[in-house]
């Protein structure tokens, strides 16, 4: 069975020369606002295939699944993510169930979007009446979130990435990071891998800090070039990635006022999407079944 993916990040204090400098552009992506959970009650699943009932609406693991299986990162334990994944398909029961209580399935536009769709539809509909004018941001609005993000913006660079997938077993794996430490170059590094027969797949990128997850952020905008980091552990893979150079690339307020613009008002609007499905999980029956690994 695999170890987790979120293990302990491993800094290994190996330094290897720095690679030529490097251009690159690359546009903004926007993170998405998770919706927070709350206190539940649990119950008994009775060998079924229900995880909880929202108003007396059955969900099912199947549900669960469904939604896990849609997830591009997954984090923590199998237990922890299906608890999330459990929440979260409850919210969208809430609001779902609220949009049916204000007759949003009745609306002619709405039922036309709704053939060969599903009730993800329905949510959203019900999502966008309930706030249809949020205020914009203000200019010190705009001009605060670029101030306090200047990883992002006024001293943002990019970052080279060597990025090294190895098949090894769990003691192979402690003879490979020895061998890293003592390697001067990536080169010596790979040229050992193949002396030991180590099947492995070799990547470079480029990213910049808008195109990294938050467990990347962590890393590469804190290590020094040249030194690499264990992103990733099995009984029978590891993942090695090294920080090969950092080329500056800033962006102007300018260039980027609309763009923040749209990622407060986004932000503002999930926040309040956040309070609306708190408020529905207090008047809300919501009972839990026992999960099953």
């Amino acid at each position: 069975m695999q170890q987790c993916n979120n293990e302990q990040l491993v800094i290994v204090p190996v330094r290897f020369k720095k690679s030529p400098p490097f251009k690159l552009v690359v546009t903004m992506l926007v993170s998405a606002v998770l919706l927070a959970g709350c206190e539940h009650k649990p119950i008994d699943a009775n060998k079924t295939q229900v995880v909880a009932r929202v108003n007396g609406k059955e969900i099912t693991i199947h549900e669960v699944n469904q939604y896990i299986q849609q997830l591009t990162e997954l984090e923590g334990t199998p237990e922890q993510i299906k608890r999330r994944a459990t929440d979260a398909v409850i919210d969208q029961n809430l609001l779902l169930q609220a949009a049916k209580k204000a007759k949003i399935d009745r609306d002619p536009d709405v039922l036309q979007a709704l053939l060969g769709s599903d009730k993800n539809v329905l949510v959203q509909a019900y999502l966008a009446r309930q706030f249809t004018q949020l205020p914009p941001p203000t200019e010190a609005d705009i001009e605060a979130y670029y101030r306090a993000h200047p990883l992002l913006f006024g001293e943002r660079k990019l970052y080279q990435l060597d990025q090294l997938e190895i098949q090894a077993s769990e003691e192979e794996q402690g003879a490979l990071i020895t061998a890293l430490r003592k390697s001067a170059t990536v080169g010596d590094f790979i040229k050992w891998l193949r002396t030991q027969h180590m099947p492995f797949d070799e990547v470079s990128t480029v990213k910049a800090p808008e195109d990294m997850s938050a467990h990347e952020q962590a890393i590469f905008l804190k290590i020094k070039i040249g030194e690499a980091a264990i992103m990733n552990r099995t009984p029978e893979t590891i993942n090695i990635t090294v920080l090969s150079s950092v080329q500056p690339e800033p962006v102007a307020l300018d260039n980027v006022r609309l763009k923040i613009g749209q990622m407060l008002t986004e932000a503002a609007r999930q926040q309040k999407i956040a309070a609306l499905v708190q408020a529905y999980r207090h008047q809300a029956k919501i009972e839990y079944a026992a999960l099953k690994e």
